[in-house]
């Protein structure tokens, strides 16, 4: 306390009741303020001390010495008054002994009825420590459409490094019905991103990341990205093939830059959660995971680091960044399909999503890359 205010912790309530606390609205001396106040209980002491020596006030070195002494006394009311506010009550009457207020054993009944009526999920599944998987607190939840999909039995991701094993998944990704494909690049920014890799995921529990441009020193051979992108091309470019994706707009604008003009937007997860609930959670991957799927994700900054010495993607070790890519593939296609779920039984939030949300996205992506004229 002497290190931090100047004054030693039987002072503090003389220091608040002679300069106030707006917060807890003591009113204190008016024309005191907080060096004022440092300054008369360092040179006398107490408000009690004070009053008895007013004459001494100006004899102090702090600015107002002179004069302070008239103002203490005329309001001498307000100090105490000040004092009996800040002064903390030890004598109230309880009607509950020490013994009564320990902690008690928890109540998990009525703790998991409270988690689930104002959907905390979280600690219900922190609740249900003992359970194979998040999916086992689905009864515990309000109705169906609330449910935590179980988690998939097998997780498995592949580091394409060949061509032969990315022309395996273009054949599945061409027969699928639709597929999910993240990228991971330099920077936030589409208009200077540069393409690192891209990731993919036709089931859950399953995905696929194409490194294409780590440059860390003893880096793998990598697939060539012309060669990759000209693979995909097609495949992008078809409006008929719906891709699902975490932010389609801002992959469309990064692949622009490549010549690649993506389309068969179809799936956004960021906006199916959006449409289904705005304010139900945070919009961004680690957190629609956790709300929706009861799952944790890797965080980038456990192996990037973080702030101005965060490294870039194409700087983080393949044994770090590939299963990362992947993951972010795989949980975007389980969060689409349990928020396409949820959408679908609300017929009304689904047509918003289908017919005016889903549409502008092209719209807003073609505004973002090329602007718009204004008249000036």
């Amino acid at each position: 306390m002497i290190e931090k205010f100047g004054i030693p912790p039987e002072l503090i309530i003389d220091f608040l009741a002679l300069m106030g606390d707006k917060v807890d609205n003591i009113p204190g001396v008016p024309g005191v303020g907080e060096k004022t106040a440092l300054g008369l209980l360092q040179g006398i002491g107490s408000i009690e001390k004070i009053y008895q020596n007013l004459d001494k006030i100006p004899e102090l070195s702090f600015r107002g010495a002179k004069t302070m002494s008239k103002k203490l006394e005329a309001h001498r009311a307000d100090a105490d008054l000040s004092y009996t506010l800040a002064t903390i009550k030890t004598d109230v009457p309880l009607d509950v002994g020490i013994e009564e207020i320990q902690q008690q054993a928890i109540d998990k009944e009525q703790l998991k009825s409270l988690f689930t009526r104002f959907e905390f999920r979280s600690w219900l599944r922190e609740l249900d420590a003992n359970a194979k998987n998040a999916g086992s607190i689905a009864d515990t939840t309000s109705g169906d459409d609330d449910s935590v999909p179980p988690a998939p039995a097998e997780i498995h991701y592949d580091t394409l490094l060949t061509r032969g094993a990315l022309q395996g998944w273009l054949q599945r990704m061409e027969q699928a019905e639709r597929f999910c494909f993240d990228i991971q690049t330099t920077s936030a920014d589409y208009m200077e991103a540069q393409l690192v890799g891209i990731a993919f995921s036709l089931e859950a529990g399953k995905a696929a990341y194409v490194p294409l441009s780590h440059d860390y020193v003893g880096a793998p051979d990598q697939l060539d990205l012309d060669t990759v992108l000209g693979l995909l091309k097609p495949l992008l470019e078809d409006p008929q093939r719906p891709k699902v994706g975490l932010q389609l707009k801002y992959e469309k604008n990064v692949l622009a830059r490549y010549g690649i003009d993506l389309q068969g937007l179809a799936y956004d997860t960021m906006l199916e959660s959006y449409v289904l609930n705005s304010t139900a959670t945070k919009h961004d991957l680690d957190k629609l995971a956790d709300f929706y799927l009861g799952q944790q994700t890797t965080q980038l900054e456990e192996f990037a680091g973080k702030g101005k010495k965060q490294l870039g993607f194409n700087q983080i070790d393949l044994e770090q960044a590939a299963p990362y890519a992947a993951e972010v593939a795989d949980i975007s296609l389980r969060l689409h399909q349990t928020l396409l779920a949820k959408l679908e039984r609300e017929p009304q939030l689904l047509e918003l999503f289908n017919v005016l949300e889903t549409p502008l996205l092209p719209i807003l992506a073609q505004i973002e890359q090329q602007g718009a004229l204004v008249d000036a």
